[in-house]
């Protein structure tokens, strides 16, 4: 019998520990859902700027990936970063970022005829 209370008074603090971690995270959890829309919104208008973009490449024949253009923004952004973000952290966002930008672009540059 003592040790089903003491199960029973465990299990009854895990749960309250679990409801009041829900609720704490509540708030900033819904913060990050905002951020995370607002990341998305400015993603897609830097794709549409990408799309412009490549509609000139194509234009003057022109590949889709820029090396030099790439470091570049990699620098600026690496040097932008604030804690708790390290510049190295940042690069390694914004690699992935240009990896599907530049992805995108080559996808559409060879699917659509110069303007």
């Amino acid at each position: 019998m003592p040790r089903l209370l003491f199960c029973l008074l465990t299990c009854t603090l895990f749960a309250q520990e679990a409801g009041d971690l829900a609720q704490s995270l509540k708030s900033p959890r819904q913060r990050i859902d905002a951020l995370d829309s607002q990341i998305v919104k400015l993603l897609n208008e830097r794709a549409q700027i990408v799309r412009e973009v490549g509609e000139i490449k194509k234009r003057f024949h022109a590949p889709a990936g820029a090396p030099g253009r790439e470091e570049e923004v990699l620098r600026q952004v690496a040097s932008q970063a604030r804690a708790p973000l390290t510049g190295d952290e940042m690069r390694k966002i914004y690699q992935a970022i240009l990896a599907e930008m530049t992805s995108m672009e080559q996808r559409e540059m060879a699917s659509q005829p110069p303007k």
